[in-house]
């Protein structure tokens, strides 16, 4: 009798209702922190060579912060990490109100950037264990989509208080502040992963677990596994890979294309990106239905196309706003698409008791890749700069290939569990 297998056949309840709540307010808190980062960048005034430094800040915490949870959720448990992740958030939104120097704000928003990092790990890890694998690829598809909205309300609350600086720090850290303590009241509430306890052997506290918040007992286990599962190295490529082609790309089209290149647009660039990858992510709805080797796979030949219609417009665009923000707006839509299946793929393809630890290793790839990317970027002209996009973004088209061709089918109600007797 297998308490696992209970859980992943379960028909949607309140328990799953409140995950859902719980881990789509941490994505959005994530993403919010993220775009804050390149807010702050009009907050004190710097050389352009410090506004590199400025802009790589996020990837470099972000990966650290994943780096260190990812290994500790796997040691101490999913639930027990996002209070970990919580407690350093409050200290570091507590910090940045009152940072007035430039020293004092990439103190403090480093501190919520590595938060916010091994929050976002957990929650990409706990996903896949705790919803019934019927709606397992559209919660996450679902939960990630709410990344788009936490940037433009960071985006929407800095515009609205642009009069002052100081009237810009405290409304973002006042807002994220309250956030946090929604969260903290769901997070009670919640269960820790059945499978995590599973694999450490706690088989009294899984079952304890499945009644407690499930009302359920263990099932027999009729799982079925694939003849041939890819190897441990090639899903640590494709997934970092994948990764970094849009931590990169996607850094380059909305996140630093308004400092290095449009400064007064950049509070909007994210705004109007988070909106219309918002919108566009509700494809999620039926994500459980479609191929996700064929959806990362259609999702990655459309950004290059769109991307490069960016060139031989290039003329028309640097004058005309009217075609910027239609190419703007068509690149955000696939940009979006691309990240629900990479983002669903490479944290779902390892075993349970080391989920946390090889999510967080392609996770560190791909933001570490992406690190020198966006620094050497700074003194690039806009062609060069918009080519480099491009180019990291057909990377990620090539390793979607390989997995179209190599990889399994990991959607339509597949079980996470096939991975179990894996690395």
């Amino acid at each position: 009798m297998n308490p696992a297998a209970e859980v992943e056949d379960l028909k949607w309840g309140p328990v799953h209702t409140l995950l859902f709540i719980a881990f789509s307010i941490g994505t959005a808190v994530e993403a919010y922190i993220y775009s804050l980062s390149y807010i702050a960048t009009s907050w004190v005034a710097m050389p352009r060579a410090l506004l590199g430094l400025l802009a790589i800040w996020p990837p470099l915490w972000l990966l650290l912060g994943g780096a260190v949870s990812g290994p500790l959720a796997d040691e101490i448990g999913r639930k027990k990490t996002l209070f970990i992740t919580l407690a350093i958030y409050a200290v570091g939104a507590t910090g940045l109100i009152f940072s007035f120097t430039y020293v004092t704000i990439l103190i403090f928003i480093g501190m919520l950037l590595f938060a916010a990092g091994g929050e976002y790990n957990t929650i990409l890890t706990a996903t896949h264990e705790l919803f019934p694998r019927k709606y397992r690829s559209r919660s996450l598809f679902l939960e990630l989509n709410f990344t788009n909205i936490g940037g433009s309300i960071a985006a929407i609350l800095a515009l609205l208080a642009i009069s002052s600086i100081f009237a810009q720090r405290a409304v973002l850290g006042i807002t994220l502040l309250i956030s946090l303590f929604v969260m903290y009241v769901i997070r009670l509430r919640l269960p820790e992963s059945v499978m995590w306890l599973e694999s450490k052997g706690r088989f009294n506290s899984a079952n304890k677990e499945l009644e407690k918040y499930y009302g359920a007992s263990p099932e027999q286990d009729h799982l079925q596994k694939p003849g041939k599962l890819p190897s441990l190295y090639f899903r640590i490529a494709v997934g970092g890979i994948i990764g970094w082609a849009y931590t990169a790309g996607f850094s380059l089209i909305v996140l630093t294309l308004g400092p290095y290149f449009f400064p007064e647009l950049t509070d909007w660039l994210i705004f109007i990106f988070g909106i219309v990858a918002f919108l566009a992510g509700f494809l999620g709805i039926v994500a459980d239905r479609f191929s996700r080797k064929r959806f990362l796979l259609i999702s990655a030949i459309l950004v290059v196309v769109f991307a490069y219609l960016f060139i031989p417009t290039l003329k028309i665009w640097i004058t005309n706003t009217f075609i910027f923000w239609f190419l703007f707006i068509g690149v955000s839509v696939f940009i979006n698409i691309y990240f629900l299946a990479e983002d669903t793929l490479k944290s779902e393809m390892w075993a349970t008791k080391r989920r946390g630890l090889y999510s967080a290793i392609v996770r560190v790839i791909s933001l570490g890749g992406s690190i020198p990317v966006i620094f050497l970027a700074v003194n690039l002209p806009i062609v060069s700069y918009m080519w480099l996009g491009i180019g990291i973004f057909s990377a990620g088209l090539a390793a979607s290939v390989a997995w179209y061709i190599w990889g399994i089918e990991t959607s339509k109600g597949r079980s996470v569990r096939i991975w179990d007797d894996t690395k």
